[in-house]
């Protein structure tokens, strides 16, 4: 069955340009080491991605930490190199000691910009209500976060580049390209789905801003998925031995893009 065409005359063009199987494909007859072709494609990979400098560990601050429904929860906060400070949560079982598997927890996408980390945790029993739709809507229900760590993880959710609190304000912005959204009252859900809407529309701003600066947005959240992960596997209480990954639609894609090493 032929797939969806959403470039119009380009599209047959564009579906041809790569061969099957792809020329670094393992499935090609040329790989007769894994190894080897394992090297290769990353360094490939990697100088395809043109990461952005994030910068080594990063040093984060506990904000506050506090006590919910049997999880211990900090809430943290770290400065890479170029834009607002990121906002993590982090959690795992009250009165755990020892190491810890450990999961870097990837919220997703969802067309909802305006929101981050608290798209897949809870952290009070007065959520906000677009977030009790939110985990309704796509998670049954279930913060899948604190469910993660209940059962013995430590669990770190950090938001994304363009998220939460990672998001690119309107006050930033010319208000020529804004349509005159302020942020009056930020948390409220008129103003949110105003600011989502407006998101959606500045993506293709930024993703070009991207490419002319001479980065990726892949390669801006890998950089900054793997300084999370840096600082995952640094805290004493991880076992850096026992750590993964995990997200559904925007979090899922950026569980398969490697994470050790940059």
């Amino acid at each position: 069955m032929p797939g969806i065409n959403l470039i119009g005359e380009y599209g047959d063009w564009a579906s041809q340009i790569a061969p099957d199987p792809p020329r670094l494909s393992f499935r090609r007859p040329d790989w007769a080491s894994l190894d080897a072709w394992r090297t290769q494609v990353r360094t490939r990979y990697r100088d395809a991605l043109l990461q952005p400098a994030t910068g080594g560990t990063p040093d984060a601050s506990v904000q506050h930490h506090f006590d919910f429904d049997g999880l211990a929860i900090e809430h943290l906060m770290w400065q890479l190199p170029y834009g607002p400070p990121t906002e993590a949560l982090l959690l795992k079982p009250a009165g755990a000691t020892g190491k810890l598997p450990a999961v870097l927890a990837l919220h997703d996408h969802g067309g909802n910009k305006y929101f981050g980390t608290r798209k897949i945790t809870r952290t009070t029993n007065d959520p906000h209500p677009l977030m009790i739709t939110h985990q309704n809507q796509y998670y049954g229900g279930v913060a899948w976060a604190n469910e993660l760590a209940r059962r013995g993880y430590v669990v770190l959710v950090p938001d994304a580049f363009t998220f939460g609190s990672r998001r690119v304000r309107v006050g930033d912005l010319p208000a020529s390209i804004t349509n005159g959204l302020v942020e009056a009252d930020p948390e409220s859900p008129e103003e949110i789905q105003k600011y989502n809407a407006f998101a959606s529309g500045h993506e293709h701003v930024m993703s070009k801003s991207l490419f002319s600066a001479g980065t990726t947005w892949p390669g801006v959240f890998t950089a900054e998925d793997q300084r999370a992960l840096d600082y995952l596997c640094s805290r004493p209480d991880v076992d850096a031995a026992r750590v993964g990954c995990g997200g559904l639609s925007g979090g899922g894609l950026r569980t398969v893009y490697p994470k050790s090493g940059s």
